[in-house]
C-alpha cells in the first residue's frame, strides 16, 4: 500500500506540473522516480512468481534442500516463504521415511531366507538377493538365460511359467541333489510388466517326508510279516522235533514209514530254517523305522579317520583295495553321535571296497576337509566301475542295492542317521570314473 500511495502521490505531481519549462528538472526527476518505483513495484509482485518457479524447480529435479528467504518485503511474503519451506521439510522428511523403507525392504529382502528373483519378460536381472545367489551357486548375472549353466529346466520354467503356477525343478551342484520349487508371479510395476519369482530348496523336505512313508509302509509290512511268518516257524519247528522223535524209536509200525517220515521232517527243518532267516530279514528292516536319538558329542575327525582305517585294514587287505586316509592337518572337531557316524562310515568304506574290488589297483581314499560353507565334510571316495543317474537317484531307497548280494538298507540307514545330525548325505558318480559319497554336517 505505502508503494502505491507513494507512486499516485509521484504521478499526481507529475500530472500538476503540466509540463511546465520552469520545472523541467523537476519533471525530469519525478518521471525518473516513477519508472524506478514501477519497477521496484513489478519486481516486488514478481517475488512471489520466483518463490513458486523456485519450488516448482525443486520438485521437477527432486532437490529438496532448497530454503526460501524473504526478509522485509512484507508480512505475506514472509508467511509465504515460511510455508514453501514447510512443504519442502515435509517433502524431506517423506523422502527420508520412503529411503528408510526401502532400505528395510531391501534388507529383508536380502536377508529372508527364500530365493527371490525379479526380472522383466525379456529376461534381464532386476534383483537376485543372497539366497538365490547362494542356491544356484551364481554371483552377478544380469540375464535370467545364464542360468542355464546351473539348470536349463530352471532357466526355461523362470520364462515360460504363468503368473502363479509353479514348478519343481532339479538341480545337481557339487554332488549334492536338490529340488527346488518354483513359484512365479507376475506384477505391474510403473506400467511395466516384472515377473517375480521365488526359489526354495525342499529337498529336505522331501527326504523327510520319504523317509517318513518308508518307515510307515516298513512298520506295517513287518508287523504283518512277523505275526504270520512266527507261527510257522513255531510249529515247524515242534513239529521237526516231534517227527525226529518218532523216527529214533524202534517200533514196527514207525521203521515202515521210517523214510517218508525223514522226509517230511526234513521238509519242516528248511521251513523252520527259511522262517528264521525271514525274521532275521524282517528284523532288520526293522532298523530302518527305529533308528535312536544321537548321543552328541565333541571329538576329533582325525583321530575317528585312523580308527576307521585300523577297524578295516584287514578286510580290506583280504580284498586286495588300498585304504588311502587323508586327515586334516588342524584339529578338526565334530559334535555329532560317534558310534552313529563310524556306522555311516565303516558301511560306506565296506561299499567302496567292494565297488573297487575288480580293479586292478583298488583304492579307497577316506578324506576329511571343510566346504565352501566351512562346514565339516567327510568323503569316500573309489575308483570302482562307478554308477549311472539311474542309480544315483534310486541309492537311497529302502530296498534298492546295486549289489546282487545287497539288502539294500545300508544306505538308507545312513542317510537317516545323517538326517538325524541335521546333516546330509550325497552321491557323485559316473560310469567307469569312480564314485564319491559326501557327509557334510
Amino acid at each position: 500500500m505505502l508503494r502505491l500511495l507513494v507512486l499516485a502521490a509521484s504521478v499526481f505531481a507529475f500530472a500538476k506540473i503540466e509540463f511546465s519549462q520552469e520545472y523541467r528538472g523537476t519533471l525530469l526527476g519525478l518521471g525518473i522516480f516513477i519508472l524506478v518505483q514501477v519497477w521496484l513495484l513489478v519486481r516486488y509482485l514478481e517475488h512471489t512468481s520466483r518463490l513458486f518457479l523456485r519450488f516448482l524447480n525443486s520438485i521437477k529435479y527432486d532437490d529438496f534442500t532448497e530454503q526460501f528467504l524473504s526478509k522485509g518485503e512484507g508480512k505475506t511474503q514472509i508467511e509465504l516463504a515460511q510455508r514453501l519451506n514447510d512443504v519442502m521439510s515435509k517433502f524431506r522428511q517423506v523422502r527420508a521415511e520412503k529411503e528408510a523403507h526401502l532400505q528395510y525392504f531391501e534388507v529383508i529382502v536380502q536377508h529372508i531366507g527364500i530365493g527371490i528373483i525379479t526380472f522383466k519378460p525379456d529376461g534381464s536381472i532386476l534383483l537376485m538377493n543372497n539366497a538365490a545367489k547362494k542356491l544356484l551357486q551364481v554371483g552377478h548375472i544380469q540375464k535370467v538365460q545364464q542360468l542355464q549353466q546351473v539348470s536349463p529346466e530352471l532357466a526355461l520354467g523362470l520364462q515360460q511359467l504363468q503368473s502363479g503356477d509353479k514348478q519343481l525343478v532339479p538341480v545337481r551342484q557339487g554332488g549334492e541333489q536338490a529340488n527346488l520349487a518354483v513359484h512365479v508371479i507376475e506384477l505391474s510395476l510403473l506400467g511395466d510388466r516384472v515377473r517375480l519369482a521365488s526359489l526354495q530348496n525342499i529337498q529336505r523336505e522331501l527326504e523327510e517326508q520319504e523317509m517318513e512313508a518308508w518307515g510307515k509302509l516298513i512298520r506295517v509290512l513287518t508287523h504283518e510279516i512277523m505275526n504270520s511268518v512266527t507261527p510257522i516257524s513255531s510249529l515247524s519247528a515242534s513239529a521237526s522235533e516231534e517227527i525226529h522223535t518218532y523216527t529214533d524209536t524202534e517200533a514196527e509200525e514207525i521203521t515202515l514209514l521210517r523214510e517218508e517220515l525223514q522226509d517230511v521232517g526234513q521238509c519242516l527243518q528248511t521251513i523252520s530254517r527259511r522262517s528264521q532267516g525271514l525274521i532275521r530279514f524282517v528284523n532288520e528292516f526293522r532298523s530302518l523305522a527305529a533308528v535312536s536319538v544321537p548321543k552328541i558329542s565333541r571329538f576329533e575327525v582325525g583321530e575317528l579317520l585312523q580308527e576307521i582305517q585300523l577297524l578295516m585294514r584287514e578286510q580290506l587287505a583280504k580284498q586286495h583295495v588300498q585304504l588311502v586316509v587323508q586327515s586334516p592337518r588342524d584339529n578338526m572337531l565334530l559334535s555329532a553321535d560317534r558310534s552313529m557316524i563310524e556306522q555311516v562310515l565303516i558301511n560306506l568304506v565296506k561299499n567302496a571296497a567292494e565297488a573297487a574290488h575288480d580293479q586292478q589297483d583298488g583304492q579307497v581314499v577316506l578324506k576329511a576337509s571343510l566346504d565352501e560353507r566351512s562346514r565339516v565334510c567327510i568323503s569316500i571316495s573309489d575308483n570302482g566301475p562307478g554308477m549311472t543317474e539311474e542309480a544315483m537317484s534310486k541309492i537311497f531307497i529302502p530296498f534298492y542295492s546295486t549289489k546282487s548280494t545287497g539288502s539294500g538298507i545300508g544306505l538308507s540307514l545312513s542317510r537317516q542317521m545323517m538326517r538325524l545330525h541335521k546333516g546330509t548325505i550325497s552321491v557323485n558318480s559316473a560310469v567307469d570314473q569312480g564314485t564319491t559319497f559326501a557327509l557334510r554336517f
